[in-house]
Order: structure tokens, then C-alpha cells, then sequence
């Protein structure tokens, strides 16, 4: 799953690596993910529980179809990206944690997670689903490379970025 190493973003002014995640880093994703913004802004709109967590986290870090980087500032985790694999397309899904948003982490980790991917050459396209109300997400994505395709239901933006075949 994904380098051995961490990665360095594009921007080293940013300092941000990213490393595979493992089972130790189950109660990092796990407060990502139920952070509140992070619930109103989800496709499901509700918490997880713990238990539906570790369920989760053990079937991704067990499927081959799925990355899960964590991304880290000097050392310090900050936040994840992951990607969910399907033929040629990677569907990409990131969460900054709250009081590290807005200081550019979004798109240098979507920005490495590219490179990642590109010298894997495990997709052609990336695609994202983003709420309409996360205009910092959507910015995030459109500073990585993707652009607004559709939308779905009003709510959601599809953005998509092409990925190098031979980076």
C-alpha cells in the first residue's frame, strides 16, 4: 500500500510528507472524521461510531484497491488523503483537522498524493465529490489540477484531473 517512505509535497515551503497510514492512527481518523464540519460536509451527513470505525479502517487497509496516506507538517500529522481505486480511476477523498485548515495542507497533500499516483501509475483519472458549501475543498482541488465536471444533486461537485500515464 503505497510508498515505504513519506513523499514530499511539491511545495517544500510547506514542509508536508505523506506516509502510508497503519492501524496505530485509527483514533487520528477517527477524530477527522467526526469532526463536526467534516459530518456536515460528508455524503453521509452523520458521525461513525468507533466500532463502525476500526471496521472500516481494517477492510481499507486490507483492500490493495485503496491508499490511505496520513499528511504530515514537520513531522506533525495534519491530516489525510486517500484514494479508492476502480479500473482506471481513483476516487480521492481528503480531511484537514480543524485548526490546520486554511493554510494551503489541502492541496500540497492533494498535490503529493498526484505524484504518488502518477509514478504508481495505478490511475488515468482522479475524481472527487465536494459539497458545494466547502468552497476551501473545492479551491483545494482546482489548485491540485482537478476541474468541475458535474454536479450531483445540487449538493456535491464532481471535480476530475487526468494523471500522467508515464510520470
Amino acid at each position: 500500500m503505497g510508498r515505504p517512505d513519506p513523499l514530499t509535497a511539491e511545495r517544500p515551503e510547506a514542509q508536508l510528507t505523506l506516509r502510508p497510514a497503519t492501524s496505530g492512527d485509527e483514533v487520528l481518523l477517527l477524530g477527522w472524521r467526526n469532526d463536526p464540519e467534516a459530518v456536515r460536509l460528508s455524503v453521509t451527513g452523520r458521525e461513525v461510531t468507533p466500532a463502525e470505525h476500526a471496521a472500516w479502517l481494517a477492510r481499507r487497509l486490507g483492500d490493495p484497491g485503496t491508499r490511505l496516506w496520513i499528511a504530515e507538517e514537520r513531522g506533525t500529522p495534519v491530516g489525510q488523503v486517500r484514494v479508492d481505486l476502480e479500473g482506471g480511476s481513483g476516487t480521492v477523498s481528503i480531511a484537514i483537522g480543524q485548526g490546520r485548515r486554511g493554510h494551503g495542507l489541502g492541496s500540497a497533500a492533494l498535490r503529493a498524493m498526484v505524484v504518488e499516483v502518477e509514478r504508481d501509475q495505478i490511475a488515468s483519472t482522479l475524481r472527487a465529490l465536494v459539497h458545494a458549501e466547502n468552497p476551501a475543498s473545492l479551491r483545494a482541488f482546482e489548485r491540485a489540477g482537478f476541474h468541475q465536471r458535474s454536479t450531483r444533486n445540487g449538493e456535491f461537485v464532481v471535480l476530475e484531473r487526468a494523471v500522467a500515464a508515464n510520470a
